[in-house]
């Protein structure tokens, strides 16, 4: 088993967002499962217990201030004598530390524990690396959550989780899901909090560029107006109710739960992303609208810039 840690010391990284067109870890039969309080110790007890590789560990440091945001790789696999289902994974951990700060700090890792939680019990819990009979591809299941900071100071902290994989179908996925706190007090940072027409004026902001965009590169699908609240998300909608009111009642769905934020915060604005099948077809790739602060007006009043 190799374990690499990465540190980074983190006051303020800026989001690299792309225009229209485009860890390491024990091997082991079955995720445990194991509530993640502390899931750097449960996880290193397994590759004790099942491997005797080599260990290596690799630090790098980035800058320094008031944020420690660091995080560790693991890797697994399938168990090999089980001919059923066959896979790959890799995940990161991450720790933050705010100084003289351990309410927001505990309350902001709490959450991202339970992240890492959910994604291992998913691989446990589900048909993931199952091999079907007949099965033409050849290729392993595999899927990698990795952690990205887009900005750690002391008003916010603004991460991304990018779940990349293959499970035997035609091709594979990539999302990004998004997490935004403020800093003094570990709270999600939400469109209400931001400014009470926040919402309007970032739906407004989104429509206006994504029809520039579509006027220059014809990038995005012939009715990809409908869709346009789903890039303008904080996590606190229905997406039942989204749904429905987008595609009707009758080919919605239900039991799709509550939505994933789909904007993260940089060093002077926002950036609203537009993923897989959203507005755009699977080729084009992840799509993101930047938008500088000062375009939101008198509908941005929290200080964070």
């Amino acid at each position: 088993m190799k374990k690499k840690l990465l540190a980074a010391l983190l006051t303020g990284l800026l989001f690299t967002c792309t225009a229209c067109g485009s860890p390491e870890s024990p091997v082991i039969s079955e995720v445990t499962g194991t509530p993640i309080e502390n899931v750097e110790e449960s996880v290193q007890e397994n590759a004790e217990a099942e491997t005797a590789s080599q260990q290596e560990t690799q630090t790098e440091t980035t800058a320094t201030g008031k944020v420690e945001i660091t995080t560790e790789d693991f890797e697994g696999s399938s168990d090999p004598e089980n001919a059923e289902r066959e896979y790959t994974y890799t995940y990161q951990v991450p720790t933050i530390t705010i100084e003289g700060n351990e309410e927001a700090q505990n309350k902001i890792q709490k959450d991202l524990n339970a992240y890492v939680e959910t994604f291992l019990d998913s691989i446990n819990n589900s048909d993931f690396g199952t091999v079907y009979e007949g099965e033409m591809s050849g290729v392993t299941s595999y899927e990698e959550l990795s952690f990205q900071v887009i900005r750690a100071d002391d008003k916010v902290i603004s991460v991304v989780w990018g779940n990349e994989g293959y499970d035997q179908g035609a091709h594979g996925w990539y999302i990004q899901d998004y997490r935004n706190y403020y800093t003094q007090t570990g709270e999600k940072i939400t469109f209400d909090s931001l400014g009470n027409s926040f919402r309007d004026k970032a739906l407004e902001l989104v429509t206006k560029k994504a029809a520039e965009m579509q006027a220059t590169d014809d990038c995005f699908f012939p009715d990809y107006e409908k869709s346009i609240k789903l890039v303008v998300l904080d996590g606190t909608e229905n997406m039942d109710t989204i749904y429905q009111e987008i595609y009707g009642a009758d080919i919605a769905g239900t039991g799709n739960g509550p939505a994933s934020p789909t904007f993260s915060i940089t060093g002077d604005g926002f950036a609203f992303e537009s993923g897989q099948y959203v507005l755009q077809p699977y080729a084009v790739g992840i799509v993101d609208f930047e938008i500088p602060a000062e375009d939101f007006g008198d509908a941005l009043t929290a200080d964070i810039f």
